[in-house]
């Protein structure tokens, strides 16, 4: 083709070229990019190194086929640990687990430390049934000493699908500390100490994860936490849910059951409670002690809780100098203690007022479990039965002992439970005496009753355990110390053997389950309960000689 003038050439070469735009145009929207690409060379291999980065971005780990020397964490050559796994993943990686079990036996070296940006996955579907880590090992937490822990959490990291165990003294499967992550339905079983505890600044969500049968707590929050638990389930633990220190958890939609507790909080702690089913737990569905105050409910944002069925209180305030906002909840009033505001009368923007009554002594529940061991750092006023310090006598006062260098604060905590132990048959519960009704200098609602004191000694009774506690004094605006509660009890006599290794403190909770490590004269023994009578005594004494056991009586001073 030929052309007259420079005009028409330039002409010609527009015209191609604009059917040419067209022509790609309409070829991308019916073949996709794809296409296109294909016949672009210099597209194409941009698209396949594209491929090659997303496939870098996931690791496999087998635990039965998987090899950390020749494997490249490939789907067809994976490794054998999530140790090296973690070693290899970059942050945006994703390291999917097959099933089976991961412990130090198939090579593990614990505690396992995520890695931020890292996921951690294996199915979700089935919250981890049959793909289980298991194990733990010396942790240094900035806030709370040595702890035993299975998995430490990191910024930004994930964590679905998995069996989460740690069968160690005082072992906890998942430590976060001054992070946020995703904790999305897993299994926390079978841990001596929590499934979870969150301690620091941390603010993470944990959704959709069932916490069942560990040791003392299905989670602990403590510091300034301030997580998101949403639609977990909690049964069969001590206490389902322990908030302490200055703790502000969000909790919603979650299941706690048949438990010892269900939600205990203690310190200063201000959790909220929203559309919780907390029912058929063995003592008390909700406690709050010492100066937290829950929100379960106001007249703004109604609670929605379901609160019912629980062995002695539903929602057991009694212990709290706070007024609990509990307003819109599923619950009976004749099943509740302490000063609740049920009508939704209290101003939601504006603090409960600290009760100024007089102290009175705190009514005494029927013990219940045993202490379990040194969990995180708390207010040096919470004494545990079962720490590695010293512990007090049942006298008229309890003074902490001052922890060694380098060991947690203990707390009050439930004793670890095992699933095939029998649960106690729920002791019939005795109404407190109820107190005189009147307004009080600074109280909001009419008609409130007016709050025990919140410092009973803390000691075993009746081969039971301790209460949960109030801290005494701190800052010098505490009540006055009650009366020694062996005094209150009328307890006599102390059973206590003589069982200096673990092995055989092992055995004599197996005998007694709620047994304790104290120490008397200097010597640490295990005290398996404290009683008022002879009978009960000898009842004890005949126990333990039937297991082959050899006890020693006391007499309480």
């Amino acid at each position: 083709m030929s052309f007259r003038s420079p005009h028409q050439w330039r002409s010609y070469r527009y015209r191609i070229v604009a059917q040419l735009g067209v022509a790609m145009t309409a070829l991308f929207w019916f073949y996709g990019p794809t296409a296109i690409a294909q016949g672009i060379p210099e597209l194409q291999t941009a698209q396949n190194s594209g491929t090659e980065v997303a496939s870098q971005t996931q690791l496999f780990v087998n635990p039965t086929q998987g090899n950390d020397s020749s494997g490249d964490g490939s789907e067809s050559a994976p490794f054998k640990t999530i140790t090296q796994a973690l070693r290899q993943a970059k942050p945006n990686t994703t390291i999917r687990l097959s099933p089976g079990t991961y412990s130090a036996e198939t090579g593990e070296s614990f505690p396992l430390m995520l890695k931020p940006q890292v996921t951690l996955q294996g199915d979700t579907s089935t919250r981890g049934r049959g793909i289980i880590i298991q194990g733990g090992g010396l942790y240094l937490s900035r806030s709370s000493a040595r702890q035993n822990v299975g998995l430490v959490a990191a910024e930004g990291a994930s964590l679905s699908g998995v069996t989460l165990t740690n069968d160690n003294t005082s072992g906890y499967a998942l430590w976060i500390e001054s992070a946020s992550m995703e904790v999305t339905d897993n299994t926390f079983t079978g841990s001596g100490h929590d499934g979870i505890s969150v301690v620091g600044n941390s603010a993470p969500t944990i959704r959709g994860n069932h916490f069942v049968e560990n040791g003392a707590n299905g989670i602990t929050i403590y510091g300034t936490s301030r997580p998101q638990l949403v639609e977990n389930v909690f049964e069969r633990t001590g206490f389902g849910i322990n908030i302490g220190q200055k703790a502000e958890p969000i909790l919603t939609g979650n299941q706690v059951r048949q438990n010892r507790d269900g939600v205990v909080i203690h310190g200063t702690a201000r959790p909220v409670l929203r559309n919780n089913q907390i029912e058929t737990n063995e003592e008390n569905g909700v406690v709050a002690v010492g100066n937290s105050r829950p929100d379960m409910g106001t007249s703004g944002d109604p609670g929605g809780n379901v609160v019912r069925n629980n062995g002695q209180m539903d929602i057991n305030g009694s212990a709290t100098k706070e007024i609990i906002p509990a307003f819109g909840n599923q619950v009976a009033s004749d099943r509740t203690s302490g000063r609740l505001d049920l009508n939704g009368t209290l101003n939601p923007n504006l603090s409960a007022p600290v009760a100024t009554a007089p102290p009175r002594p705190l009514p005494l529940p029927r013990p219940a479990a045993t202490p379990a061991p040194t969990p995180p750092a708390t207010p040096a006023s919470f004494p545990s039965p079962t720490a590695t310090t010293p512990q007090p006598p049942l006298s008229a006062t309890v003074s902490l002992p001052v922890p060694a260098p380098g060991e947690g604060i203990p707390i009050p905590v439930p004793p670890p439970q095992t699933g095939t132990a029998p649960a106690p048959t729920p002791a019939p519960r005795t109404p407190a005496p109820a107190p005189a009704i009147g307004n009080r200098p600074g109280d909001t609602l009419p008609n409130l009753l007016p709050v025990p004191d919140g410092n009973p000694p803390i000691g075993n009774w009746g081969a039971g355990v301790p209460v949960v506690g109030v801290p005494s004094g701190g800052a010098g605006n505490g009540p006055p110390t009650p009366p020694s509660r062996a005094a209150a009890l009328g307890l006599r006599y102390r059973v206590i053997v003589n069982a200096t290794s673990s092995s055989d403190q092992a055995r004599v909770r197996r005998v007694v389950s709620d047994a304790f490590r104290t120490r008397i004269n200097g010597r640490m023994v295990m005290q398996v309960g404290a009683f008022a009578t002879q009978e009960k005594v000898d009842e004890m004494m005949q126990l333990l000689q039937r297991n082959g056991l050899t006890g020693v009586v006391l007499d309480i001073e």
